[in-house]
């Protein structure tokens, strides 16, 4: 880990001062300021002393994509984190758990990222808009934590992908006149891992989907997706706006298909 100077987290995320009024923002921007941290590619092993907990809010990552691995038996899954994601890596389950979880850490793309730290909690006390609007970043984290949740029951291999590519293009993509790119380092080991499935599925689903021109590979492991999102991202999108949280697991079926909410009753 290296550590930089200080920096304008307000400039680097602006939209954690959106509650806030003009005059209130600049006037944050000025002290809503944080220690911020560089962590190259490769594992990364989190030690409890490189972060203060206590009035810790979290890391905020700026620029760069961080794995989050877990280990339950002989599975493995995993959860992306690119800018704007926040996070308390130093956080544990407890160690009188019945259940035996591994935790790793991987740096995908050079990373860096802010502490929010209780000095910066501190000097942002006066604006509790701020605290909250990182409060809803890690709340979206459940939501989307549901989501792939959601994901990982739906049958096709070749539709879990197509969603989890959809979902990273909607928060990390760039639109070119191709269509709209993920310049992530999204290896096929590394989507069997998000998409709850085996590498040599998710090779065989990357296939059918080329095929079916939906998404294109390109090199270094980025991606290209073509044609409109999948439904069911749509549906998610929308039950979201209307503040319910991500696309609930039993509107998909077992087929991988969304089915229309029950209405009325229990």
């Amino acid at each position: 880990m290296s550590v930089f100077s200080a920096v304008a987290v307000l400039e680097r995320d602006p939209d954690l001062g959106e509650d806030l009024s003009e005059k209130e923002f600049e006037l944050a921007r000025q002290q809503a300021v944080a220690r911020l941290v560089r962590y190259p590619k490769g594992p990364w092993t989190v030690h409890r002393r490189d972060f203060k907990s206590a009035g810790n809010l979290g890391v905020l990552i700026t620029e760069g994509v961080l794995v989050r691995k877990v280990t339950v038996g002989d599975r493995t899954c995993a959860e992306l984190l690119g800018p704007g994601d926040i996070t308390q890596p130093w956080l544990r389950l407890t160690t009188d758990s019945s259940i035996g979880t591994e935790i790793n850490w991987q740096v995908a793309q050079p990373v860096l990222a802010a502490v929010l730290d209780r000095g910066f909690a501190t000097r942002v006390a006066r604006w509790p808009e701020i605290p909250a609007a990182v409060a809803r970043r890690l709340m979206l984290r459940v939501h989307w934590l549901s989501f792939h949740l959601a994901v990982c029951h739906m049958r096709r291999v070749d539709d879990r992908l197509l969603l989890v590519l959809w979902h990273f293009a909607d928060r990390w993509g760039r639109v070119t006149p191709e269509g709209i790119q993920i310049d992530l380092p999204l290896t096929h080991s590394l989507l069997a891992l998000v998409v709850g499935a085996r590498r040599p599925s998710v090779t065989a689903a990357v296939g059918v989907l080329s095929e079916a021109g939906r998404i294109e590979s390109r090199p270094k492991s980025r991606w290209l997706l073509t044609g409109e999102a999948p439904v069911e991202l749509r549906q998610m999108h929308e039950n979201a706006a209307r503040g319910n949280g991500p696309l609930p697991l039993e509107l998909l079926d077992e087929g991988g298909t969304s089915k229309p909410a029950q209405r009325g009753g229990r």
